[in-house]
């Protein structure tokens, strides 16, 4: 059997007379058996040795003398060759295919809510997205967890209960905002129809960082308000009991601006509330806006409290 002429090889490469070719093959051989377990598809050492005993042939030797040592040492060393050819082939291909992998364009999943409509979203790492109405997340389905927990909040608004990870953050970029925490609550709020980003944290505490400069490090019931236009920032506190109330279908309005009123209204009721009077544009709000209350009563209630009237065009409620 042929194995015996690998055998002697091994053997004359033990007691140190194989030459120097000789000792590079079996050298090279040891190192294949030292790799760690290779994938399917790539050759192991049965392999290789079936593929040997194909190339020999399978005529035994007879008594061997010097020269069929030779010559059968070089007919090993060339299938060797040949195998180890081949294992480097599949290596460099694998690696390639590896490195295209990489390459990949990342998997990305959108998330998003409509009118009236709140949607919760288990991320993979188990944390969970709770999300308002008009509100849109985009998630790299590829990269994420992998090494950070990386989630965009496109528009709107949405509230995060991260599962804590020392060994890798979540971050929550927000336009020119992004949110890093390592396990906490907080919400993020980024609608276009308001001059603001806000973070709000309920529980833990979070960095918030505009275009990489550091705005603030908030700790429970702080939030950081930054107007888009002009870049400042202003960190206050606010009230935990209501700042989420949006999840069960309330607002509650505590010196709002007109444009916070209309938001509220668009993302419970689905009515757009407009007006073209600059004055009204500036009054304050303080109100609770309520999906248990009909649009009628709350737009009495609006109009009420600045002694204002209304009209109706279409989808859109004029205040004047």
């Amino acid at each position: 059997m042929k194995r015996r002429i690998f055998e002697s090889l091994i053997y004359r490469y033990q007691q140190s007379k194989a030459n120097k070719a000789e000792q590079s093959l079996i050298d090279r051989w040891y190192d294949t058996l030292d790799q760690e377990e290779l994938p399917a598809g790539k050759l192991d050492e049965v392999q290789l040795w079936n593929s040997i005993e194909q190339r020999i042939g399978s005529t035994a030797p007879k008594k061997s003398t010097a020269r069929k040592i030779i010559y059968w040492s070089g007919a090993v060393a060339a299938s060797l060759l040949l195998c180890f050819g081949i294992l480097f082939w599949k290596k460099q291909h694998d690696l390639n295919f590896s490195r295209r992998e990489a390459n990949l364009k990342p998997g990305y999943r959108i998330f998003e809510t409509g009118a009236s409509q709140r949607k919760r979203v288990l991320l993979a790492d188990g944390s969970t997205v709770v999300m308002n109405a008009y509100s849109k997340i985009k998630l790299d389905t590829v990269s994420y967890d992998r090494r950070d927990r990386v989630v965009e909040l496109m528009a709107g608004e949405a509230f995060f209960e991260v599962k804590k990870d020392s060994t890798k953050a979540f971050i929550v970029n927000a336009q020119q905002i992004q949110t890093r925490v390592l396990g906490t609550s907080f919400t993020v709020k980024n609608y276009a129809e308001l001059d603001d980003i806000s973070v709000s944290v309920f529980t833990g505490k979070v960095q918030v960082t505009a275009n990489n400069n550091p705005l603030g490090v908030l700790t429970r019931g702080e939030q950081i308000r930054y107007t888009k236009n002009n870049h400042n920032s202003n960190q206050e506190t606010f009230d935990l009991t209501t700042r989420n109330s949006w999840i069960e279908g309330r607002v509650y309005l505590k010196q709002s601006s007109f444009a916070e009123l209309a938001l509220a209204v668009k993302n419970i009721y689905d009515v757009d509330i407009k007006t073209d009077d600059q004055r009204i544009a500036q009054q304050r709000y303080s109100m609770p806006i309520s999906k248990q209350l009909s649009w009628t009563a709350t737009l009495e209630s609006i109009k009420a409290i600045h002694h204002n009237k209304s009209r109706k065009e279409g989808r859109i409620v004029h205040i004047y």
